[in-house]
C-alpha cells in the first residue's frame, strides 16, 4: 500500500506524463490502461473504480483522443492539489541528503524517482508498463530515453545535464551510468527507505558505514613510533584545515594491524572512521564499480566534515586488471573480462579527495609510481617486536578468559613472530574449544607452518658459557668492551666449523646490548627471480633499521661469494647489494659462515671485527664435559681434537634418551663418534688472506 505522500507523488508523476504525451503515442494508450486498471486505481487513488470516472474509456480502442488525455491530466492535477500530505520519512531524508551534497532541486527529484522506482512495486509498475517496449534492451529510466523527463515534467536537456559526467549526481557516486546509459543508483541509497528512525537521522551516518572501535592501543605501534606520530600530526592538521588531497598509504604483511591502526588513530583524534565498500547491501562481495561508487559517495558526503576519515581497505581492488601497468602477469594472462580503471580518473580521485583517506594494502611494490607520488605519506606496518607481541598476547588471552602465566605469554611472543591478527584468531579459537594456553600454542604452531612466523631463538642457548668458545678474539671480553662503550654501529664476521658457537656468540652479544635479533638465513633471501634477492636483502636491512634490532645473516657465504668466481650477473649484483648496505647500515649486524675462505675479499674489509672460531682445546673440552654431564672427564677425551660445544649438547640429548648420562666412557665414545662424522679437520685458527 502507498502512503498518502506516495499517492500524491504518484499522482503528480501521472499528471506530468499525461500533459506531455500526444494522443497517438503508444505510451498514451498504456497510460490510460494503467490508470484504468482496478489494482492501480486503488493504489494511487485510494478507492475502487466508480461507475464513471473522467478518464473512463472503452478498453478496445486503439487511439486515445486528445480530450481524454486533457481530462485525465486535469483530474490528476486536481487530486494532486487536494492531497495535502506532508513529505514522508524518505522524502525528508532525500532533502537532507541534497542539502549536504549541495544538490539542486532537479537532482533531488531525479534521486527520488530512481529510489521510488527501485524500492516500490507500484512505481516500478507505472514506469515499466507505460514506457517499456517489448524487446528493448535498455531500461525505461535511461539517460537517452524520454521517460524520466516526462515523469518529472522537466525538459529533456535539463535532465541530461544533471546526469552528464562530472555533474553532481554522478560525481557524488550516488548514481552510476553503465555502458548502455542505464542509471544505477548506489544500493545503499535504499537505506533512506528501509532504515528505522525518523527523518532527523544523520544521513551521512545512514549511508556510510562507521568502523567499529579498534582492539589495539596506541602503544602497540611503538615499534613504528616515528612514522605513527607523523601520520597523527599530518591527519590532525588536515582535519583542522580542511585540506583536500590528503592520502596516506599503509602497507605491510597481512595481520600487522593496518586496519586496526586506522581505527586507533581515528579514536585518538576524536574522528569518525568510515570504512568503504567492505560488502554490498546483501552482505556479498562487492564489485570494483560498487566499491568505487561508495568511495565517491563517502568523499562527497564528508568533504565539509572536519571530524571524519575514510578507510579504503585492500586498495588493490581498484588497481586490478590493466590498471597502472602493474600486476603484469595477471594482466597478460587474463581474458580481459576483469573490470579495469582509467589512470587519469584514479589520479584525479586521489588529488581531489576532500576528506583525508587512509588506504591499505599488503604489498605496495607493484603499485604504479604515478599512484604512489599522489600519497602524502607511505607507512609500512611491520610485525611488532617481542615486547609489543607480549602485550598483545596478554590482552587477547585476558579478553577470552584464558589463564596464562607471564612466562607462557613471554614464550608465545618470543617463539612466534605472530602478528596481532594471528594472536586474535588463535585465542578466539581456543576460547571456542574451551581450551587453555596449550590449545592456543597448538593453534599458533599450526599457523606458523603456513605463515613462516616461527622465530629462531633470540637468546643464547641456556647455560651458554663464553669460556667454552675457542676463538682468536675473546667473545666475552669483546662483549664487555662494546657494552661499556655503548657501541651502536659495528659489524662482525664469525667463521668456523658447525657447532663452534657462532650464532650463540651473536645472540649473547645482542642480549648484552639489549637488542632483539633479526635473523635471516640465505634460504630466506635467495630467490629464483632476477632482482628479487637484492630486494629481500634491502628489506632485511630496512627491517632491522626500523625495529632497532641486531641483524644477523646466517650462511652468509651464499650471499657474499667471491665475485671473481661468479658465472652469472646476478651472483655479482647480490654481493654488490650486500656491500652497499653494509657500508651505510647504522646498527650492529653480523654474518656467520662455515666457509670463510669462500667470501669475497672486499667483504672482509668491510667488517669491523673478524672472529674465527675453532674446535675446543683440551682444557675447554674437559670443562665442557664437566658442565654438560657433571662428571670428571675420562682420559680418552684428550684424544678428541674436533669437539665443539654443539657436540656436547647433542650427546647429552642422545645419552639422556639411552639412559647413559652417568657412564663417562660411553659419553666419551659418543663424542668420538661425533668427531668421526665430521669432514673438517683442525686447522690453524684465524682468517687467512
Amino acid at each position: 500500500m502507498l502512503t498518502a505522500y506516495e499517492r500524491r507523488l504518484l499522482t503528480r508523476y501521472l499528471a506530468n506524463i499525461a500533459a506531455r504525451l500526444r494522443c497517438k503515442d503508444p505510451e498514451a494508450r498504456r497510460l490510460v490502461e494503467w490508470v484504468d486498471d482496478e489494482d492501480n486505481r486503488v493504489a494511487f487513488a485510494g478507492r475502487k473504480r466508480r461507475r464513471t470516472d473522467p478518464w473512463d474509456r472503452p478498453r478496445d480502442d486503439t487511439d486515445v483522443a486528445a480530450d481524454e488525455l486533457h481530462r485525465l491530466e486535469k483530474t490528476l492535477r486536481g487530486r494532486h492539489s487536494a492531497n495535502a500530505a506532508k513529505p514522508d520519512r524518505t522524502a525528508i531524508r532525500l532533502e537532507r541528503l541534497g542539502n549536504i551534497a549541495g544538490f539542486e532541486r532537479a537532482d533531488i527529484d531525479i534521486l527520488e524517482l530512481l529510489l521510488r522506482y527501485q524500492t516500490h512495486s507500484v512505481f516500478e509498475s507505472m514506469i515499466d508498463d507505460i514506457f517499456e517496449c517489448p524487446g528493448r534492451s535498455t531500461r525505461p529510466l535511461n539517460t537517452g530515453g524520454w521517460a524520466m523527463p516526462l515523469v518529472l515534467g522537466l525538459p529533456a536537456n535539463a535532465v541530461q545535464s544533471r546526469l552528464r559526467n562530472g555533474a553532481p549526481l554522478v560525481r557524488s557516486g550516488l548514481v552510476g551510468i553503465d555502458g548502455d546509459g542505464d542509471l544505477e543508483p548506489v544500493r545503499r541509497l535504499r537505506r533512506l527507505v528501509t532504515a528505522p528512525g525518523d527523518g532527523d537521522i544523520d544521513v551521512s551516518r545512514l549511508l556510510l558505514d562507521a568502523a567499529a572501535p579498534g582492539d589495539l592501543e596506541w602503544r602497540d605501534f611503538d615499534h613504528v613510533a616515528v612514522a605513527r606520530d607523523h601520520v597523527e600530526t599530518l591527519i590532525a592538521g588536515a582535519l583542522a584545515k580542511g585540506a583536500p588531497g590528503v592520502n596516506i598509504l599503509l602497507y605491510g604483511p597481512p595481520g600487522t594491524g593496518k586496519t586496526e591502526f586506522c581505527k586507533t588513530l581515528a579514536g585518538r583524534l576524536g574522528a569518525t572512521l568510515y570504512s568503504v565498500g567492505e560488502a554490498d547491501e546483501e552482505g556479498d562481495e562487492p564489485r570494483r564499480r560498487e566499491r568505487l561508487q561508495e568511495l565517491k559517495l563517502a568523499q562527497h558526503l564528508l568533504g565539509g566534515n572536519r571530524q571524519s576519515l575514510i578507510l579504503f581497505d585492500e586498495m588493490d581492488d581498484l588497481l586490478d586488471g590493466r590498471y597502472g601497468g602493474f600486476r603484469l602477469f595477471e594482466a597478460l594472462l587474463s581474458s580481459g573480462s576483469r573490470e579495469a580503471g582509467s589512470k587519469i580518473f584514479m589520479h584525479r580521485l586521489l588529488e581531489k579527495t576532500p576528506a583525508p583517506t587512509l588506504w591499505t594494502m599488503n604489498d605496495a611494490r607493484d603499485v604504479s609510481p604515478a599512484i604512489l607520488r599522489r600519497m602524502m605519506f607511505a607507512f609500512e606496518l611491520r610485525p611488532p617486536p617481542t615486547k609489543v607481541r607480549a602485550r598483545v598476547w596478554s590482552r587477547q588471552l585476558g579478553r577470552h578468559g584464558i589463564e596464562a602465566a607471564p612466562e607462557d605469554v613471554q614464550g608465545l611472543a618470543a617463539e612466534f613472530d605472530a602478528t596481532p591478527g594471528v594472536a586474535a584468531g588463535a585465542t578466539a579459537a581456543a576460547h571456542l574449544a574451551d581450551g587453555d594456553i596449550a590449545t592456543v600454542r597448538r593453534g599458533v604452531e599450526s599457523l606458523s607452518r603456513l605463515l613462516s612466523c616461527s622465530r629462531p631463538p633470540q637468546a643464547a642457548p641456556e647455560g651458554f658459557d663464553p669460556d667454552l668458545i675457542r676463538a682468536d678474539t675473546d667473545p666475552g671480553a669483546l662483549a664487555d668492551r662494546l657494552v661499556s662503550a655503548g657501541a651502536q654501529r659495528f659489524s662482525l664476521c664469525l667463521q668456523g666449523p658447525p657447532g663452534t658457537g657462532k650464532s650463540a656468540c651473536v645472540r649473547h652479544l645482542a642480549e648484552r646490548l639489549g637488542l632483539e635479533v633479526v635473523q635471516k638465513r640465505a634460504s630466506d633471501l635467495m630467490s629464483m627471480w632476477v632482482g628479487q634477492t637484492e630486494q629481500r636483502i634491502a628489506r632485511a636491512f630496512a627491517e632491522a633499521r626500523g625495529t632497532g634490532a641486531f641483524l644477523v645473516f646466517d650462511e652468509a657465504d651464499s650471499l657474499l661469494a667471491d665475485r671473481r668466481l661468479a658465472q652469472r650477473s646476478w651472483e655479482v649484483s647480490q654481493v654488490n647489494e650486500m656491500l652497499t648496505w653494509m657500508e651505510i647500515h647504522p646498527l650492529p649486524f653480523a654474518c656467520t659462515t662455515n666457509f670463510g675462505t669462500h667470501l669475497d675479499p672486499a667483504t672482509l674489509r668491510r667488517f669491523v671485527f673478524k672472529i674465527a672460531l675453532d674446535f675446543l682445546g683440551p682444557e675447554q673440552a674437559d670443562a665442557a664435559f664437566r658442565k654438560f654431564f657433571s662428571l670428571p672427564p675420562p682420559a680418552s677425551l684428550a684424544a678428541l681434537t674436533a669437539l665443539t660445544p654443539g657436540d656436547f649438547a647433542v650427546v647429552r640429548r642422545k645419552a639422556g634418551l639411552l639412559g647413559r648420562l652417568q657412564d663417562a666412557d660411553a659419553l666419551a665414545e659418543m663424542l668420538r663418534a661425533e668427531c668421526a662424522a665430521k669432514p673438517e679437520r683442525p686447522t690453524a685458527i684465524g682468517f687467512r688472506p
